[in-house]
């Protein structure tokens, strides 16, 4: 990440992500797919990888209480805001700055790893895929997700209808639907920087299982989740 792309999330990204792409019911959803994949029960560690605001970390604790939690990200502020949240939790975590590709543990740290929203953005996605592995233990749990179609503006106004949809079937006014859907479209703008960042990709499922050849893992299952248009890949170590 280049020191623009990381003064972007750390000023922009992160401090209004809370306010926009996390309050979609199909990011929720995709969530609580993710949870649900990791299959915590029974597990003690969980390293997240790129923890952005930290909404994965908070969910898996709520899954798992007394889960012993590890997060990564480039971002301070997303540190930060994690931090708050697990607070408010009454739990913390050991939370640092690293880079995925880069992992500064030792081999065989963790009982899960989850990744979510973060390879895309990454130019080796594989070497962070080969770390996620080395640092699991075995028969570790991986869980990460991929988009399976390019961001675009498409996505955007399909999440905000769904929204908007939602909203009114619970019964909120129109009107109060409508100034939420105005200051989300506004915020909403803070995306167009990624939109327009080099190195935007897709994957595939076969080029995703093929990030994971010659690993220590099983064959991965690759789920996919329409809605939010992503590939959710999960591993388990063999060895």
């Amino acid at each position: 990440m280049g020191v623009l792309q990381r003064l972007y999330f750390d000023s922009v990204y992160n401090p209004l992500y809370d306010a926009t792409t996390a309050r979609f019911s199909r990011y929720k959803s995709l969530q609580e797919r993710c949870i649900a994949a990791l299959e915590l029960s029974g597990a003690q560690s969980l390293l997240c990888v790129g923890l952005g605001t930290g909404n994965e970390l908070v969910a898996a604790l709520a899954a798992a209480p007394g889960l012993r939690l590890t997060g990564i990200d480039l971002s301070a502020s997303a540190l930060a805001a994690s931090r708050r949240k697990l607070r408010a939790c009454g739990s913390g975590a050991d939370l640092r700055i690293m880079d995925a590709t880069a992992l500064d543990f030792p081999e065989a740290s963790f009982d899960r790893v989850l990744c979510v929203h973060v390879l895309d953005f990454l130019e080796t996605p594989g070497a962070a895929v080969q770390e996620m592995v080395r640092v699991l233990k075995p028969g570790g749990r991986l869980v990460a997700t991929f988009p399976s179609r390019l961001e675009g503006a498409a996505l955007g106004v399909s999440l905000a209808r769904d929204q908007v949809r939602q909203a009114l079937a619970s019964g909120s006014h129109a009107l109060a639907v409508a100034a939420e859907l105005l200051i989300a479209c506004t915020l909403g703008l803070v995306y167009v920087p990624l939109l327009l960042r080099g190195g935007h990709r897709s994957f595939s499922d076969r080029q995703v299982r093929a990030l994971f050849d010659g690993l220590a893992v099983g064959e991965p299952r690759i789920m996919e989740e329409r809605a939010y248009q992503d590939l959710i890949a999960c591993a388990v170590r063999t060895k």
